[in-house]
């Protein structure tokens, strides 16, 4: 069911401090995360980051893989070694069973080959396949080569960009986030359209190192009456925590200082078992947050589509 994790900072920080260092760390979260009951996140594991003082700084470093991450020993040896300004990263679950596919192109976060957005995305589109020859009408033909895994995430990620005049630009923060809305409300033109009321979480997480993007949403939540649907209040969940320092203070990793706000972290949900220095993300919202000055900003808006 997935877990995501998105940072952004004025300040690069070791990557071990963010997916290996705090006690409900990503990796950790794979195998036992704490805000689901008996679901593991085991299909894979993916991740963009930016450094600003890496060569052409623009163009991120992109790691994915279906091994599982707490076992990667080349994962393990490049958090060592790797500082981070913008990290974008993701481990993937799955319900078990044989519907489902384990491969390197279903591994999020999903990025164009020349495009400097990134995207991942917690969550399920309920009847993908009734709504793809719909959405393809949305997608602009030289985006839609590239489409080679079987998720609703890639799906979710070229209608996005396909919204761009040029899908590989750099574009403002304000394009980005009119995007993402638009892309919402395309979805939810499909889905009234074909008569799709099953709930659907869509968490999406965007970025280009430089700004993020993110939304709480459900599509439809509560319609089906006849499905159980108490598992999307145990996964849809999103928390942020910003500040001055990150870094391990008294035994624990976490933020410290609020008056000078250099670094911000969303995730699914906290990285630290004690919650004291995390905020939840209210439902049905879509997010902004971007760095001016050499601090960071941080904005939440209602999402009505």
């Amino acid at each position: 069911m997935c877990r995501v994790l998105i940072y952004l900072g004025s300040q690069s920080i070791p990557l071990k401090d963010l997916l290996f260092g705090p006690d409900n760390s990503l990796i950790k979260q794979s195998y036992d995360p704490k805000l689901m009951k008996s679901i593991q996140n085991l299909a894979g594991f993916g991740m963009a980051l930016w450094n600003n003082e890496s060569s052409n700084p623009e163009k991120p470093f992109y790691y994915k893989t279906t091994e599982l991450p707490f076992f990667d020993k080349n994962l393990e040896g490049l958090c060592e070694k790797l500082r981070v300004n913008c990290l974008l990263s993701h481990v993937r679950g799955v319900d078990y069973g044989p519907h489902e596919t384990v491969v390197r192109p279903n591994v999020h976060p999903y990025k164009l080959p020349d495009a400097h957005l990134a995207l991942a995305h917690n969550g399920s589109v309920s009847e993908m396949a009734k709504m793809k020859p719909e959405l393809l009408k949305y997608i602009k033909p030289e985006v839609a080569q590239y489409i080679s895994g079987t998720t609703d995430s890639e799906w979710i990620y070229s209608v996005f960009v396909s919204q761009f005049e040029d899908p590989n630009a750099n574009v403002s923060l304000d394009e980005a986030w009119d995007a993402l809305i638009q892309t919402f409300k395309i979805f939810r033109e499909v889905r009234v359209k074909l008569g799709i009321v099953s709930a659907s979480p869509v968490n999406v997480f965007v970025t280009n190192g430089q700004y993020v993007v993110v939304t709480r949403f459900v599509f439809d939540y509560g319609l089906n009456t006849d499905a159980v649907e108490e598992a999307f209040l145990e996964y849809h969940s999103l928390w942020f925590t910003y500040g001055e320092d990150y870094g391990l203070y008294d035994g624990m990793f976490k933020m410290q200082g609020s008056e000078i706000r250099r670094n911000i972290i969303l995730a699914s949900e906290p990285l630290t078992v004690d919650k004291t220095t995390w905020i939840e993300v209210p439902e049905y919202s879509i997010a902004r947050a971007w760095l001016d000055d050499d601090r960071v900003h941080y904005r939440s808006f209602d999402l009505n589509v």
